[in-house]
Formats: C-alpha cells, sequence, structure tokens
C-alpha cells in the first residue's frame, strides 16, 4: 500500500511540474457590467505589477458574454503604459467567428467565454505598474450581452 501511494505521489508531481511548462499566469482581474452591456464610455483600466525583467509577457483579454451573443467582430483600442512612462497604442479586432462562421467562443450553459492575445512577448526595461486600458469601439453606445472582460497576464514561454 505504501509503494501504491508513493507511486500516486510521485505521479502527482510529474504531471504538475509538466502543467508549469506553459505560460505561468501573474495577472487575472476581471470587470463585471452590472447590466449585462459594456457602455462604450467606460474605458477599461487595469494595473499589472511587474517585478520579472528577465522574461516576456504576454497579455489576453478574456470576454464572458452570454450564448445569444451575436457579434460577429468588435473594434477595440488597446494602450498600454509602461513602467518606464513609454506609451503604445494599437487597434484591434475581436474576431468571435472563424471563417466558416463557427463561433469561437467556449460556451457552457448561460455563459461564453473566449480569449484573445492582445500582445505576444512584451518586455519591460523596469519594474513597475504596467497600465492596461481597453476602451471598446462600438458604434453604439451600449454593447449588449456582455457579462464581464478580463485582463490576463502571463510568462511568454519561448519555444
Amino acid at each position: 500500500m505504501k509503494k501504491l501511494i508513493g507511486f500516486i505521489a510521485i505521479l502527482s508531481l510529474i504531471f504538475s511540474a509538466s502543467g508549469c511548462s506553459g505560460d505561468k499566469k501573474v495577472f487575472e482581474e476581471y470587470q463585471k457590467f452590472e447590466n449585462l452591456s459594456w457602455n462604450r464610455f467606460n474605458i477599461l483600466t487595469f494595473e499589472v505589477p511587474i517585478d520579472d525583467l528577465q522574461t516576456g509577457y504576454n497579455i489576453y483579454l478574456n470576454i464572458r458574454h452570454i450564448p445569444e451573443f451575436t457579434l460577429a467582430n468588435l473594434h477595440i483600442n488597446f494602450t498600454y503604459t509602461m513602467p518606464s512612462g513609454d506609451m503604445r497604442s494599437t487597434d484591434k479586432e475581436l474576431r468571435f467567428f472563424d471563417n466558416d462562421g463557427i463561433n469561437k467562443s467556449n460556451c457552457l450553459g448561460d455563459l461564453c467565454d473566449i480569449e484573445f492575445l492582445l500582445r505576444n512577448d512584451l518586455r519591460m526595461q523596469e519594474p513597475g505598474k504596467l497600465k492596461v486600458e481597453i476602451e471598446n469601439k462600438f458604434s453604439k453606445l451600449e454593447l449588449p450581452g456582455i457579462m464581464e472582460v478580463g485582463l490576463i497576464v502571463k510568462k511568454h514561454r519561448k519555444k
């Protein structure tokens, strides 16, 4: 019995170590919308603490929406300010459906999640706070069907 327990412990260590070989999450924060709608003038702001300058960071945007959400794409402005004060801004098109018209969101019951890579291997020159702003560029005042938007930052994994 002790051999079996030891074997299971070693096996679980191997699996947990192999699970760490992916991108390591260093930040995750969500902003919820009370009325299931993202107002165009509600610019989302996140402050990510950065202390490791030896690695790059991947920045993801996660959107949770209702299953009835049918918008094909969403234009956003993605702005980040480095701890040094350097600022970069870019417009992005987030596509919710692939070229065959299939929804790319993962849905389970009344919740659907979709994750978009906004920036790959972003490198910092000094430690501090990375400020990230996400602006919804939807043409109408309200974007209905959005429950929450989250920012996820992971350490970049070299391949």
